[in-house]
């Protein structure tokens, strides 16, 4: 993707390494496309449970997934509604990630 396709989105959080106490700041990468929302995992991060909540707090997406470096998630949001949209990424460890975006 290019810059004039895609937006980054903001994690803000953080997740825990397995075997390791220390949180991680920064182990995904999160973009946003006109179709989908994209997230690269940089790190193995184990099983990972993801969702997204629209404005009022539905949920409208949530996958579990085993998270290796390298790793990627592509989520449709084509057929989703125009607002605002709250991204959670949480690990079995109590970290959590997590972000906003808007479809338009």
């Amino acid at each position: 993707m290019t810059a004039a396709q895609s937006n980054n989105i903001s994690l803000y959080g953080k997740l825990i390494e397995p075997g390791n106490i220390r949180g991680l700041t920064a182990p995904v990468e999160a973009y946003q496309s006109p179709t989908s929302v994209q997230l690269a995992f940089l790190a193995d991060l184990g099983n990972l449970f993801i969702e997204v909540l629209d404005q009022s707090g539905a949920s409208v997406y949530q996958t579990t997934i085993d998270a290796t470096a390298g790793s990627s998630l592509s989520i449709d949001t084509r057929n989703w509604n125009s607002g605002a949209y709250s991204l959670l990424i949480a690990d079995g460890a109590g970290g959590y990630l997590e972000g906003e975006f808007v479809i338009e």
